[in-house]
């Protein structure tokens, strides 16, 4: 699922906070051939969200993904945002979407002991159908690149 042949950019979402506030929640991402890797920590707060998106967004600029493409996320500790880190998401959402580096398969992997795993679940699911995303969430990581690789190849 990766192309090992050059070590990963990694992009930390501390390194693109800007703002009054100081973000909650740290992310971590990075692009492994067709799927980008996202290593999260909650609770997230709209400036954890906003930071998130400009690290992509540098990211996409160093190394395109390309059109197909899939995101595994891993989360720990939590998975809660507040409402308008949710807001902020779905713009991004959006404005991934407006610019052509929307991923078509989103992968996360949620332990059942995450907290807010039963309540957020739900509502980022009804956020990604939102804008044309097929996603799914698993509690181990072989399960989400199983399906992952499936869909990127029913998709290719």
């Amino acid at each position: 699922m990766s192309d090992r042949s050059e070590p990963p950019l990694k992009r930390h979402s501390d390194d693109f906070a800007t703002g009054a506030f100081p973000p909650h929640g740290r992310v971590e991402l990075w692009a492994e051939g067709s799927v980008v890797r996202i290593e999260a920590r909650g609770p997230f707060n709209r400036e954890a969200v906003l930071a998130v998106g400009r690290a992509m967004r540098d990211l996409f600029a160093e190394r395109p993904v390309g059109r197909v493409f899939a995101d595994i996320l891993v989360m720990r500790d939590s998975l809660v945002a507040s409402p308008d880190a949710l807001v902020a998401f779905e713009q991004f959402l959006a404005a991934m979407s407006a610019a052509g580096f929307a991923p078509q398969v989103v992968a996360y992997v949620v332990a059942p002991e995450v907290e807010g795993r039963s309540l957020m679940l739900p509502l980022f699911s009804a956020i990604y159908a939102r804008h044309g995303r097929e996603f799914a969430a698993f509690e181990g990581m072989a399960e989400a690149e199983a399906w992952v690789r499936e869909r990127l190849t029913a998709q290719a």
